[in-house]
């Protein structure tokens, strides 16, 4: 098989994000937001990821608990939160705080999965949402 180059128009759009359907913010209000893929290693690089949450990092993607100091819920929701920051694009994280409004747990948590696995880690929230919305309705 002969492979050939990724077209540089291909990577472009790649590069732009994908629309995808996060969860909600409130009833019948859907949430689609522009969203990209970001890497961990690019952001400790850049030192977006301070020093003091890599300990939390390294625990959240590799699951080995730290032998450097105990991680609290505060540190992993940083590193959790970080990522989501990073992944998502349109609307902005300034955009929601501009008109106010804050990332809801599920959605830091569905943006924090989009950045590891994609579309696919989405379906497992959608399922959730719309088991939680029929039992609302009943």
């Amino acid at each position: 098989m002969d492979l050939k180059v990724t077209n540089i128009e291909d990577l472009k759009n790649v590069a732009q994000g994908e629309v995808i359907q996060l969860p909600q913010f409130g009833q019948g209000i859907p949430f689609n937001a522009r969203v990209k893929r970001v890497s961990l290693l690019n952001l400790v690089r850049k030192g977006v990821v301070p020093n003091k949450l890599l300990s939390a990092a390294e625990e959240l993607f590799y699951g080995k608990q730290s032998s450097k100091e105990n991680i609290d819920l505060a540190q992993m929701t940083d590193v959790m939160y970080i990522m989501a920051e990073n992944a998502l694009v349109e609307p902005s994280i300034e955009d929601l705080k501009s008109v106010g409004l804050e990332l809801t747990d599920e959605q830091i948590i569905a943006l924090f999965n989009y950045t590891q696995e994609g579309v696919s880690e989405l379906d497992s929230f959608r399922e959730e949402s719309e088991n939680t919305e029929c039992n609302i309705n009943k």
